[in-house]
């Protein structure tokens, strides 16, 4: 992608009403948004849960308790797991999106696009480590042509890598979030006269404030306990 444009500090600064960037401090619903599993993290981790998938919470730590007691060397020899629950954006699916948008309105800041940095928190890494950043949510615009009045659609994913650079590397936060922005902005304003923006999301296993622990396991759950991503301990 091309760099649309470059904005000042005092622009990245600014919040969501103005359409701008929107960084760091990151409020308590942003950093509950900060829930995928980097490629990193599961290199980091010694478990991780694919099968809790959709389960709710509880009989998912049946699952961890019965490894963790089979195999406690893989969770540091702890006497017992330490959870960490976090709730994190549900799951909509489209065609849910397509027969009621309002549904986005139960989203807290569904507008915004969390872009995965690297540990130095300098560049877009993206969740799988490839500089791809994805959105989880239809975007729908008022369109008078329509017999709803609306229309949905999906958007992204895009490339924050950045291949011309020396080396090649992802593309700085801002970068990449102006790219994004410049692709989508005929889309903008959505129906309910939001702009898509960027929040910025490091990945938390490798950040120096928050060690590594293997007797400590990470839960993301929706509003009905439900785990959406595999569970992980680190």
């Amino acid at each position: 992608m091309k760099i649309a444009a470059v904005l000042t500090a005092a622009a990245a600064t600014t919040t969501v009403a103005s359409g701008n960037l929107l960084r760091d401090p990151k409020t308590v619903v942003q950093k509950q948004n900060d829930g995928a599993l980097t490629e990193g993290q599961r290199r980091l981790a010694t478990q991780v849960f694919d099968s809790c998938l959709s389960l709710h919470m509880n009989k998912c730590k049946q699952i961890i308790d019965a490894a963790h007691a089979a195999n406690p060397a893989a969770f540091g020899n702890v006497a017992s797991i330490l959870y960490i629950t976090l709730k994190v954006r549900p799951v909509l699916l489209t065609a849910d999106i397509l027969a009621n948008p309002d549904l986005l309105l139960d989203v807290p800041d569904y507008q915004l696009i969390g872009l995965r940095t690297d540990s130095d928190n300098t560049h877009v890494v993206g969740i799988k480590g490839d500089g791809i950043v994805t959105y989880p949510y239809s975007w729908c615009v008022t369109d008078a042509a329509e017999a709803t009045g609306y229309r949905c659609q999906e958007i992204g994913p895009w490339d924050c890598y950045d291949e011309l650079a020396t080396p090649p590397t992802g593309q700085t936060f801002v970068q990449c979030c102006n790219d994004i922005k410049a692709e989508t902005g005929h889309l903008m304003p959505d129906m309910h006269g939001n702009y898509l923006d960027c929040y910025n999301s490091p990945p938390p296993l490798e950040n120096l404030e928050d060690p590594l622990d293997l007797g400590r396991v990470y839960l993301h759950i929706d509003a009905n306990n439900r785990v959406v991503h595999p569970p992980y301990n680190g």
